[in-house]
């Protein structure tokens, strides 16, 4: 479980002391208060706890797998949601909307789901009330192994994130609580709504077990914070109406699973039962040992003459199996390209990574490797004194470092890749694009610099000419895409992205706003965070033929932009409270990469910070965050024809090149197997139905 924050410590300790704090108010009639309560709790219950425990020890491992599924698979059923619920969550945020509520309610969601959790399950185990807290810890177990599955495979967006106009009161609150909540919350957990289905499986197990009404004061205060709870998460902007139904729905189905399987498990789970098996066995060893022995080679006896049950498990346990395999194809589509640990830069586009090499050993060396094969191509051409940078556009690239720059173009052959264009200029290229025309005619886009000035320049391989861009002086940064050219220039009012077109000569000019929110704005203005958009400047570009990306410095981070060149329209892509750098656009696909869980005041160290990769698809209006480890620092996502690649940084100082396919998520021998199973799954089902029919009569 992720911790590690101030608000989170308050929030922990706060939640403790109130139940602790509640306990005379709660308590059975019967019952007396004594210190040595929660010293035997730990011994009598110890059980109880790992079961109940287990949930928060799961929690991590399944988020980051539900990340990285709906990175993989896109099951986002939020549509679904939406259409059937329309705007009822906007409704109860506007017309109830208050200051005072977003504070409140926000620390309620947190704190208060802590302290109604935390005290249903230890206030019968301090009273040792084993009938109550066998079934409690029980049902608050199934909850959670139920909703497993719909996290995973039934993704709901918040709320916030997804209706337009609404906000995510409590995730925005404050920088710290936003980053609280990026490090522990994927954001598509919304159906079913545990903050309702635990409080409500407790309250429904209380109510159908507490026969003589010893619980009845605190079954009435879960009711009173189940209502509270519904409100606040609709009015936050997490859950949908259709959440709350969800968690009731798996609360009822866990407790009526606690009532069936809470005699066989603590028959074999209680504790006190094993403190005597323990004693058995130091006791007599050899013949406990020859007991176990025979009561486990007994239950094989129902395998020797299988019935409806068995063959039932073997069905279960094949579709498990055949269901692991398959998820795992769904969440293992990264690949990492060989021997590529000393990469310093890279670029791609199309079907090709080009990547540099730079190692004390072998000095600089590049490379060409085709994603589609992984087969890789030496670049040749005169040796290169440092690191070349690399700008890729479609069958081209350029490799440039100081006043040269060496043009190629991929091609079907083998061997090592020679260079078509060597050009020495007079200044030091600042940055490079590659423009190409309708007839396949190339020009490279060069933005110069000479002392503090820079000018952009369009050179022509084919003439070895070259033409300037007198309104793109002073230009920051540059990119291209086909035969458009653009670039970016600050000015009084904040930076403006221009748009050139080689072939018709014709410019637009966008003015870029990198503005949030007001209320994002303000919750960093109020942390001592002030930007000066005025003096704001782009720092990256990138272009497709209907999308630009930018990139803006505000001086205490960047923000990432993405513009529809058609219409004008302008979306925040990065997260405004993180730092945001290296955009890359292709095929409606943007990927950047973000500082995640930032901390936007400056206190992290730079080895603290490491950066992910984002991407945005334009068509769906969805992002998706495709890294997760907190111990690898990401650097030049490049968007290919089927994927995405970047750089991973390592901790011990090596580097990988890493591709994520968009390709098909099942492997061959997945299909196999999947093909294998539904072929079994006929005469099994039919196995199955004659032992029930039989077994009946």
């Amino acid at each position: 479980m992720a911790v590690g924050t101030g608000i989170y410590v308050t929030w922990v300790t706060g939640a403790i002391l109130i139940s602790i704090a509640a306990i005379p108010i709660f308590k059975p009639p019967y019952a007396k208060l004594s210190l040595d309560g929660f010293i035997d709790m730990f011994r009598r219950y110890w059980a109880h706890m790992i079961i109940v425990f287990s949930v928060y020890l799961w929690k991590d491992l399944l988020d980051g797998l539900d990340r990285v599924l709906m990175a993989n698979t896109q099951l986002d059923m939020t549509f679904l949601v939406y259409a059937v619920e329309g705007d009822i969550a906007l409704w109860i945020q506007e017309s109830f909307r208050s200051d005072f509520l977003d504070t409140a309610l926000t620390h309620f969601y947190v704190m208060g789901f802590m302290i109604a959790t935390f005290s249903s399950f230890v206030y019968p185990i301090y009273f040792d009330d084993r009938h109550m807290a066998d079934r409690v810890s029980l049902s608050m177990f199934w909850v959670y192994l139920i909703a497993v599955p719909f996290f995973l495979f039934m993704n709901v967006r918040v709320t916030g994130d997804y209706i337009p106009g609404m906000e995510t009161i409590a995730y925005d609150l404050t920088p710290e609580i936003h980053n609280w909540f990026n490090r522990i919350d994927p954001f598509t957990n919304g159906m079913p709504s545990l903050h309702i289905g635990l409080p409500f499986a407790i309250w429904l197990s209380m109510h159908r077990w507490d026969e003589d009404g010893r619980w009845a004061k605190f079954r009435l205060f879960l009711i009173v914070f189940i209502a509270l709870t519904a409100f606040s998460i609709v009015y936050l902007g997490i859950h949908w109406i259709v959440d709350i139904i969800g968690g009731i729905v798996v609360a009822i189905i866990a407790v009526n699973t606690t009532e069936k399987t809470h005699g066989p498990i603590w028959r074999f789970a209680d504790e006190r039962l094993f403190t005597r098996k323990l004693a058995r066995i130091m006791q007599s060893p050899i013949p406990t040992l020859k007991k176990t022995l025979k009561s486990a080679y007994s239950t094989l006896d129902p395998i020797r003459e299988p019935g409806s049950n068995q063959t039932g498990a073997f069905i279960f346990a094949m579709l498990l199996v055949t269901g692991s395999v398959l998820l795992w194809d769904a969440t293992h589509q990264n690949f990492t390209l060989d021997d590529t640990n000393a990469t310093s830069s890279a670029s791609g586009s199309g079907e090709w990574l080009v990547s540099v090499e730079d190692s004390p050993e072998m000095g600089v060396s590049i490379n060409a490797w085709n994603v589609s094969s992984q087969m890789n191509r030496s670049i040749g051409g005169k040796p290169w004194e440092k690191s070349p940078e690399i700008f890729a556009q479609g069958n081209c690239f350029v490799l440039y470092e100081g006043n040269r720059f060496d043009y190629f173009e991929h091609d079907s052959g083998e061997g090592i890749l020679h260079p078509l264009v060597r050009k020495f200029v007079f200044h030091n290229i600042a940055d490079l694009a590659i423009a190409k025309n309708s007839e396949g005619d190339v020009e490279i886009a060069l933005l110069t610099k000479f002392n503090n000035s820079l000018d952009l320049q369009l050179f022509d391989i084919s003439t070895n000419s070259s033409i300037q861009i007198p309104e793109a002086a002073n230009s920051t940064v540059i990119s291209s895409s086909g035969p458009l050219v653009a670039w970016a220039v600050p000015s009084r009012g904040g930076p403006i992205a221009n748009i050139t077109s080689v072939e018709t000569g014709l410019t637009i000019s966008i003015s870029l706003d990198p503005k949030s929110e007001d209320a994002v704005e303000q919750s960093l203005e109020n942390s001592g965070i002030s930007f000066d958009y005025n003096n704001s400047s782009v720092v990256d570009l990138a272009i497709s033929s209907n999308w630009l990306v930018a990139t803006v410095d505000l001086g205490p981070f960047n923000r990432t932009i993405l513009v529809d060149t058609l219409t004008g329209n302008q979306t925040l892509l990065s997260n405004p409270r993180w730092d945001s750098s290296s955009p890359s656009i292709a095929h409606d696909i943007v990927a950047f990469l973000q500082v995640t869980r930032d901390d936007p005041t400056g206190r992290l160290l730079q080895s603290q910070r490491n950066n992910d990769v984002y991407y945005y698809n334009t068509s769906e209006g969805a992002l998706i965050q495709l890294t997760l480890d907190g111990n690898v620092d990401q650097s030049q996502p490049q968007v290919l024809d089927d994927g995405i690649a970047w750089v991973a940084h390592n901790r011990d100082g090596s580097t990988d090149f890493v591709v994520h396919s968009f390709g098909k998520p099942i492997e061959t021998y997945s299909r196999t197997l999947l093909q294998a199973s539904v072929l079994a799954l006929l005469p099994l089902i039919f196995v199955y139905a004659y032992q029930s029919a039989i077994e009946k009569e």
